[in-house]
């Protein structure tokens, strides 16, 4: 009897309490028929409940029937559970009986008995509202959003039974100041953000806090994100309903680290590839300079031959280092395709010429067949169809053991400014599987499992040839039959060139240079480097001053005015950017007007901003031509002479001579084949590379020992790293591994085993005793020549 009896005192208080509050509830049946209306709704409205059950308030309260035909579904929907509920607030336009219109903002639920119920708040002009008629508990207890009714001082007076499905709490436990006690980490947080709410709703004064979604403490100690309503009710109070957002918010977090990590992951990947471009690029830069300086001389036709041969074999490396950067920037839709006249038979002779050799060693035919309706000077971008023909003909090469390839070229069509061209290339080789065909195309793909270990090859070669034709506005495709060998077509629109026009790969051969006279100072800390740029530009009659690095070249400038100013960007001690922003703001006004030049293995576009950010006037990448570097320099130059095709200059050079071993136990710690080639057994340039590795290697000893002692493992790294090409360079086999782990040891510091450090150190040292031995009797034997 006292359980009824307070139950019905509740029931009552529930519903005094909830008949001020500004609520229209429906309920629906699996018909979409309404079974109940809140009282509340004749007050807001103007229809009396009876008169809106059934198909009734579908018929009154919309201002089209299209309109409530699709919310009388959209119940029926979610009860039959075709459609799964929607718990975000939704705003509707309801038919007054007079004619008039309110605006309802309307929230949905699931509830007992599989009853549609949906919550409405009028947000027309909830300050001008009249007492609201609201529902019993029976109804509010399905309503899946919490329902909070507070007083001016923030008190809870009513809460809805849906605080205990989503917080875990008993209502008695949130009401009065309760709630502010148990469900906000601290008590200064609960009291900022119900001041807030307070100053919002009575004195609408927006603060800094948006209390609009909180991190509100469940019973268990856990936290869910809640988004809240908030409106003004009668008497003094305001309504807050809570939508429990935990699942929304959580997703945005992880969204937000999935785009932070790949974001992340291309920043590293893109790192990478420049460090690699950087690392590769100095020593070809070396290989193809000194080849370059070597054709100058007076050479047999023979030398000339291996020398040509050298020097194409420098462009292939080169070749490949750009298709690995040109796939990230093709996939990053960052490459564009150049405009330039070209001779298309001289790029097609070229390209079939470098790939004989390989041809030849394989003892198969490699043919080319131009038809005569090819046109021969077109406009395009002749490195990326270079890049093209020489890896597809590379791989034709590559895969056919016997028999031949067959390079045939003609045009299909032409217009008054194309022509499309139609490439072939067909080979005898091992052909490509049936289920494999449609593949071939996509990166690290090849024509077997075993392809790579048997024939070599990354499989990222056919990945650019498609990209680039699609650069190229053309298409390609493949046919095979495995066994028997391959034909791929591609067919590119070429614009038509005027024959008066001088094309590119025309005009940059047997040329010779007429001297600049300039007074140049190149910043660059590699000793080959500075000894391939210091050659190159004497011919040119310059006078060259070397700075080993960015502090060196500023305070060279300071001393002496010059030309024009090559820098290396990356330099120990000060890099490139460092000292141009020096000599561009702050040595004097007639330093800052030198031009400087950036002389970089980078080649992305952020590298190339940031030089230009740093003052830098231009650019080169490594490696480069001496067309290229001589145009540069002529650009800035302020002498008026100019290159012109002439016979090319006599220079003797010395003969080849025997390679040199020590005596010491028969053993030989150099190999000096490699730089015999690359300077054609020239003494005296190979006593100046001599004297330069051996110098290295001593500062690179100090500076080792240096930063271990400092525990400064950053030091010995950056030590150990720069001096691996010079190493690789002199073939010094058994200091190749030595060194390598030392890099590899030093560069994680997390994980520094000082013992094993110490262990390379003192091998490097002992190696180097008779290395340096083997090099000093290798000079004197060259200096008696």
């Amino acid at each position: 009897m006292l359980e009824k009896t307070i139950n019905l005192e509740k029931l009552k208080f529930s519903e005094l309490l909830l008949n001020g509050v500004n609520l229209i509830v429906i309920s629906a049946n699996e018909k979409g028929e309404i079974t109940y209306v809140s009282p509340a709704t004749e007050k807001i409205i103007g229809y009396k409940t009876d008169s809106l059950l059934g198909d009734n308030w579908w018929k009154h309260t919309y201002f089209s029937g299209e309109e409530s035909e699709l919310l009388k579904q959209k119940a029926i929907d979610i009860i039959s559970g075709v459609r799964p509920i929607d718990y975000a607030p939704y705003d509707r336009k309801l038919k007054c009986k007079d004619g008039s219109l309110k605006w309802i903002e309307w929230r949905d639920s699931l509830g007992e008995n599989n009853t549609y119920v949906s919550v409405g708040v009028d947000v027309t002009d909830w300050k001008k509202t009249q007492q609201k008629k609201i529902q019993s508990d029976v109804i509010l207890k399905n309503v899946s959003s919490m329902i909070l009714v507070s007083d001016k001082n923030g008190n809870v007076l009513f809460a809805s039974p849906s605080v205990k499905k989503m917080l875990g709490y008993e209502i008695e436990d949130v009401l009065g100041e309760k709630w502010w006690d148990v469900t906000y980490k601290d008590e200064y947080e609960a009291i900022r953000v119900k001041n807030a709410i307070l100053k919002y709703v009575f004195f609408n004064e927006k603060g800094a806090i948006d209390f609009s979604k909180q991190k509100i403490k469940t019973k268990t100690g856990d936290y869910k994100w809640i988004e809240w309503q908030i409106s003004k009710g009668v008497n003094n109070t305001y309504i807050s309903i809570g939508t429990d957002i935990t699942n929304r918010i959580l997703t945005d977090i992880e969204l937000k680290k999935a785009k932070e990590s790949a974001e992340e992951s291309l920043k590293v990947k893109n790192q990478f590839l420049a460090n690699m471009s950087h690392e590769i690029r100095t020593p070809l830069n070396a290989v193809i300079g000194f080849a370059d300086l070597l054709l100058e001389t007076k050479l047999t036709s023979e030398q000339k031959e291996y020398l040509e041969s050298m020097q194409n074999s420098g462009e292939i490396l080169l070749s490949l280092i750009n298709n690995i950067l040109d796939l990230s920037k093709l996939e990053s839709d960052k490459l564009e395709v150049e405009e330039i006249p070209f001779d298309l038979y001289k790029l097609l002779y070229d390209v079939v010429k470098l790939m004989k050799l390989k041809a030849n060693e394989k003892h198969i035919s490699l043919d080319l067949i131009i038809e005569p309706n090819t046109p021969k000077k077109i406009i395009g971008d002749p490195t990326k169809l270079e890049q093209i023909l020489l890896n597809l003909i590379g791989n034709a090469v590559k895969f056919t053991d016997e028999g031949s390839v067959t390079v045939s070229v003609k045009q299909l069509s032409s217009t008054e400014k194309f022509s499309e061209v139609h490439f072939e290339i067909k080979d005898t080789g091992i052909g490509i599987l049936s289920n494999k065909i449609h593949s071939v195309f996509k990166a690290f793909t090849q024509a077997k499992n075993n392809t790579s270990r048997i024939y070599g090859g990354t499989g990222l070669g056919l990945t650019i040839v498609k990209k680039l034709v699609d650069l190229f506005g053309g298409e390609i495709k493949v046919e095979s039959k495995f066994g028997e060998g391959s034909t791929f077509k591609l067919n590119l629109p070429l614009k038509k060139c005027d024959s008066k026009i001088k094309a590119k790969n025309e005009e940059q051969s047997n040329l010779v240079y007429e001297p600049l006279g300039l007074n140049i100072l190149l910043v660059e800390d590699n000793k080959t480097n500075q000894l391939l740029a210091k050659r190159r530009l004497e011919r040119w009659k310059c006078t060259v001053d070397i700075a080993n690095n960015g502090i060196e070249g500023v305070k060279k400038t300071q001393q002496k005015l010059y030309d024009l100013i090559l820098m290396d960007i990356q330099m120990p001690v000060m890099d490139g950017y460092e000292a141009t922003k020096i000599i561009k703001n702050d040595i004097s006004e007639r330093v800052s007007k030198i031009p400087v030049i950036a002389m970089t293995a980078y080649s992305s576009i952020a590298d190339i901003k940031r030089a230009k950010n740093a003052g830098m006037d231009d650019y080169i990448f490594k490696p480069f031509k001496p067309v290229e570097l001589y145009s540069l320099l002529k650009k800035y130059s302020k002498n008026k002479s100019v290159y012109s095709p002439s016979k090319k200059n006599k220079e003797n050079h010395s003969s080849p001579k025997n390679q040199v071993k020590t005596d010491k136990k028969n053993h030989q710690y150099v190999d000096l084949s490699f730089l015999r080639k690359e300077t054609l057994n020239e003494s005296p340039v190979l006593i100046l590379l001599i004297k330069s590795f051996i110098s290295d290697f001593e500062d690179f000893l100090s500076e080792i020992d240096k930063g271990f002692k400092r525990k400064n493992w950053k030091q010995v790294y950056a030590a150990t790293h720069k001096i691996k090409p010079s190493i690789d360079m002199f073939g010094i086999s058994e200091l190749e591994p030595v060194v390598h782990l030392l890099e590899h040891k030093s560069k994680n510091e997390e994980q520094i085993e000082e013992s094993e450090i110490e262990r390379h150190i003192i091998s490097c040292k002992e190696l180097f005793v008779y290395v340096k031995i083997e090099l000093l009797t290798e000079i004197k034997l060259l200096s008696n020549e």
